[in-house]
């Protein structure tokens, strides 16, 4: 998936999304184990597991949702010296904006969608 479209798609995201949690991730460098196992009712399941590059334990944060996660994301895509990202306001439907490294400013449904579609902004325009 290009940068654009998954821009596009957490533009339109309404709330936090784990599905695009995944695509950030994948973006970001982790990779995807798959593993079958024990499951519920002694059924074998598929668990798909994500890891960091230099990391032992899986783990996929959630980035749409918590902050501390979309602040992880800005310092893997586009680490820079400058940013900053606020919440709230009159449009209940765009309740975040964040801005990183003097780009410009966006508008999403939270502040860690905000941090994160500026973060992969910024990393565009350093190509």
């Amino acid at each position: 998936m290009s940068n654009g479209s998954l821009i596009a798609e957490l533009e339109a995201a309404t709330r936090p999304d784990r599905r695009l949690d995944e695509k950030l991730a994948a973006a970001a460098g982790w990779t995807q184990l798959s593993e079958i196992g024990p499951g519920a009712g002694g059924n074998r399941e598929r668990r798909l597991m994500w890891f960091y590059p230099g990391e032992q334990t899986p783990r996929l944060p959630k980035f749409t949702e918590s902050i501390d996660a979309a602040l992880e994301f800005v310092g893997i895509i586009a680490p820079g010296p400058t940013g900053g990202f606020t919440w709230g306001g009159p449009n209940r439907f765009k309740r975040g904006k964040a801005q990183l490294n003097d780009g410009e400013q966006v508008q999403a449904a939270t502040p860690a969608i905000a941090l994160c579609i500026a973060a992969l902004k910024d990393a565009a325009a350093r190509r």
